[in-house]
């Protein structure tokens, strides 16, 4: 998912493009949010530290399950949650 404008990115070539855009352009997690909701998204795992977006993402999109992905000692409950919702 690109925080550029909260499309799904498809190709490797498309996430240079967009990890560029990123950069330069304020971060839409907005628009992510709403593209997980068209999607139907069950879960969230966020893999950088600090838990922000879950925390957004709890509020945003009520049952969704969310994990922080924070420390190693996480990794255990990260698993579970692809576990739990892979398709």
């Amino acid at each position: 998912m690109s925080n550029k404008d909260g499309r799904a990115v498809t190709s490797g070539t498309e996430v240079l493009q967009r990890l560029v855009g990123q950069v330069a352009n304020p971060v839409r997690w907005d628009q992510c949010m709403e593209t997980f909701k068209e999607l139907g998204v069950t879960a969230l795992l966020e893999v950088c530290p600090g838990g922000t977006l879950t925390g957004l993402a709890k509020r945003a999109l009520p049952g969704v399950r969310t994990l922080a992905l924070k420390t190693p000692a996480d990794l255990d409950a990260a698993r579970e949650l692809i576990a739990e919702h892979a398709a």
